[in-house]
């Protein structure tokens, strides 16, 4: 562990952390991707099967967003532990993590299930598409403690510097959901039920992987069932608010945007609600691989900042920060010029391609700056400093959904996916000037104070 994060070069951790945990994430992109790839070519009901299941997708977001509240507020805190040589307290971080991620996944399930018709009709299911949306949606709830717990420890594993294990654990799970989708949507002529069942039963197998692991004598942290402490619990939740926040908000954000085309368009509704599953899909392969970038960075500066190595501190955030430029580049470039490769292999009718052609171009305007958002915020939360987090976090959401609400009031619905890009604009260039404002105070206070988070 020493040797990884304290000594190695900041370059050399970045491939060997940010690198795999961006690789993981894209592959995690796949789970719902490849879903919605095989339930839109399902004969005759394709189309509004896709937007069923594309209303169930940002809801199924939402259900693991808690796992940030938990997981990405806990493992910070742990890799601090591990930087200041308190083993002790870092176990202590993750037995509770695990305790309310398994409460959290139970609870979450049990409002779902009670509330499920309102839910899906409230944000953006149609009589066409509801019987869709809920089986979906149904299941997936059922199942949900694999991926809540499953997603919230594997932030533990990187936190530690086991960044190519915890990617293992997502390649198991794609895999598996690649291979059983079409088993169970076509063979098995179970639709979209085969759909969710698939994407359970591979969330399932990434739950054992991880909680194996941490079981066992490889990891340096060992998951335990004792010491549970309330106080432990808001300091994980105190750190991560932010990161749950930026999740949460982007999923109301979503569900708000299927209600909003639901209710403004008046022709044929569910055309828009489909190529909006599509541009939301393609933006998930931009926005999930960006945070892979972040958070496997986070253990690089969580550690150093415990052991209060600042100048180690600065190059990684400087090495993330060029990263996601780089992976932004490349994905602003694709948007804009060959979304069509993207849009085509869901086969969508010729109504659905337009909407969602011009969706992803108009949506992705802003994404070379989003790397000073992600990057600087995401920083602020390996800090320990989730309180700035959450305002510049909230900051952008207030703003997309302002403008999520507004734009179809006065303009097209297609201008809708304007509220995105603007959003990303501004709130990007405020938070890279809130960061550097703020940086430097904090690693000089970090140097001053002996007494991180106890």
């Amino acid at each position: 562990m020493k040797n990884d994060l304290e000594q190695t070069s900041v370059k050399k951790l970045l491939f060997m952390l940010a690198i795999p945990s961006m690789v993981a994430q894209f592959i995690n992109v796949l789970y719902g991707i490849v879903d919605r790839i095989f339930i839109s070519n399902i004969p005759v009901i394709g189309e509004t099967a896709l937007a069923g299941v594309g209303v169930a997708g940002p809801i199924t977001t939402l259900l693991t967003s808690f796992t940030f509240l938990i997981g990405q507020g806990g493992a910070p805190l742990v890799a601090m532990k591990l930087g200041q040589k308190d083993t002790k307290s870092a176990k202590k971080i993750l037995a509770n993590s695990f305790l309310f991620l398994v409460i959290c996944s139970i609870v979450l399930t049990i409002i779902f299930l009670i509330f499920k018709k309102d839910i899906l009709y409230l944000f953006g299911a149609t009589d066409n598409t509801f019987i869709y949306a809920d089986t979906y949606m149904t299941i997936y709830a059922c199942g949900s403690i694999f991926s809540i717990v499953g997603i919230g420890l594997n932030s533990f594993i990187t936190c530690q510097g086991f960044s190519k294990t915890a990617m293992t654990s997502v390649v198991i799970g794609a895999i598996t959901n690649i291979i059983l989708d079409p088993i169970l949507i076509f063979s098995f002529n179970l639709g979209v039920k085969g759909a969710a069942i698939a994407t359970v039963f591979a969330q399932a197998l990434s739950f054992i992987y991880v909680i194996v692991f941490l079981l066992s004598k490889k990891t340096n942290v060992k998951l335990e069932f004792k010491n549970y402490s309330l106080k432990t619990f808001k300091q994980i939740i105190s750190v991560g608010f932010s990161p749950f926040l930026i999740s949460a908000t982007d999923s109301v954000i979503l569900i708000c945007l299927n209600a909003v085309l639901k209710t403004t368009v008046k022709t044929n509704p569910d055309l828009f609600i489909s190529a909006n599953a599509i541009v939301l899909s393609f933006m998930t392969l931009i926005s999930l691989p960006l945070s892979g970038i972040t958070l496997g960075t986070q253990p690089i500066l969580s550690y150093n900042f415990g052991a209060k190595k600042n100048n180690r501190v600065k190059s990684g955030f400087y090495g993330m920060l060029s990263l996601c430029g780089i992976y932004c580049v490349i994905m602003f470039v694709f948007s804009q010029f060959f979304n069509g490769l993207f849009i085509n292999i869901f086969q969508p009718s010729e109504e659905v391609y337009q909407i969602a052609t011009k969706g992803i171009k108009i949506y992705t305007l802003g994404v070379l700056f989003i790397p000073f958002q992600w990057a600087c915020v995401d920083s602020l939360v390996g800090l320990g400093k989730s309180q700035i987090a959450v305002v510049l976090s909230l900051f952008r959401k207030i703003i997309i959904f302002g403008l999520t609400m507004l734009i179809p009031v006065f303009f097209e619905p297609i201008n809708i996916f304007y509220s995105e890009s603007i959003g990303d604009v501004i709130a990007s260039i405020t938070s890279a000037i809130v960061f550097f404002i703020v940086f430097e105070r904090i690693l000089n206070k970090n140097i001053a104070n002996d007494n991180l988070y106890d």
